[in-house]
């Protein structure tokens, strides 16, 4: 693969995820993109998400306080380029990260097509608050879609 410039990581929603804005993310070459919750739950600051970057912002889904994702880690994965391929690697998280349904451990390459998941479906149970919508317990599930490619 060769790629114009920076190439553009996209990840637009699939079905069965948490709900996100589509996000069109720049890799520049080596710069770690680190994708988690807009929430940094260890310091509480509030990082800001917007479709540029790999903050995933709280919803307000069927009424209650806005609410991530509860599969999702306020750092979850980190994604890079390295002038020839676009990776993703886990960072220990509790519900993991999956490409294809296949978890992650270690680095694994990243393709145009691929489906990757910030965490699995958490079941819900009988001590589940019933603020929490059955939306809240979704990972993030997204395809991912490579810009400013062309071919060799």
């Amino acid at each position: 693969m060769t790629y114009v410039g920076s190439p553009t990581f996209s990840l637009a929603a699939v079905s069965g995820s948490f709900p996100f804005q589509t996000k069109y993310i720049a890799l520049p070459l080596d710069v770690t993109v680190t994708l988690g919750a807009e929430v940094d739950s260890d310091s509480g600051r509030k990082r800001v998400s917007s479709p540029m970057n790999g903050w995933f912002a709280p919803q307000k889904l069927g009424g209650g306080s806005p609410i991530s994702p509860l599969p999702l880690s306020s750092s979850h994965s980190e994604v890079w380029w390295d002038g020839v391929e676009v990776y993703i690697r886990d960072l220990d998280t509790p519900f993991g990260t999956y490409v294809n349904n296949v978890k992650v451990t270690g680095t694994r390459v990243i393709r145009a097509g691929d489906v990757i998941s910030l965490g699995s479906k958490i079941a819900r149970n009988s001590n589940t608050p019933k603020y929490i919508s059955d939306e809240h317990l979704k990972p993030i599930m997204a395809k991912v879609s490579l810009s400013g490619i062309t071919s060799p």
